[in-house]
């Protein structure tokens, strides 16, 4: 017996077996997350557009995070941008959803972010509040320095 046919003879040929098309490995995601990452995206359309510099976005710490870091062009600071976009119709509408920890958070986050890179500048938090209206523009409110008074 020659060696191909040993082999043939050994390894079972496999016919028919139907084509399963892999799924993805990205999960879809809830709506609300899809909500957010069109106001992130907004947001940054909106930032840019008013002269902004986009210095780093979606920074992760363990305690928060960080959506967007830019350089105001007018002051020259560092900017923290908080996103929150909110459908019409909401219970709150989304300048009203930064709390007490939210704003806690923010504060570490920012610090942490200096700190580790060591800035020396001045640096601010902002909230940009998006409302999308579904088939129409939607609305964007821009809330400078919200940790005034509290540092």
């Amino acid at each position: 017996m020659t060696l191909d046919r040993a082999l043939e003879r050994s390894v079972k040929k496999i016919k028919n077996i139907p084509y399963k098309k892999k799924q993805s490995s990205i999960p879809l995601q809830p709506s609300h997350l899809i909500l957010g990452n069109k106001g992130e995206e907004m947001a940054m359309e909106y930032l840019i557009a008013n002269g902004y510099e986009i210095v780093d976005r979606n920074v992760r710490y363990r305690w928060g995070e960080i959506d967007i870091i830019a350089n105001d062009p007018d002051s020259n600071d560092l900017v923290f941008v908080e996103v929150r976009t909110r459908s019409v119709g909401k219970i709150m509408p989304p300048d009203k959803t930064v709390g007490p920890n939210k704003l806690k958070k923010l504060i570490r986050s920012s610090r942490t972010w200096t700190e580790t890179r060591e800035y020396a500048g001045f640096w601010r938090i902002d909230l940009l509040a998006i409302t999308v209206n579904e088939g129409q523009a939607s609305n964007i409110e821009h809330i400078k320095n919200i940790t005034e008074g509290i540092l």
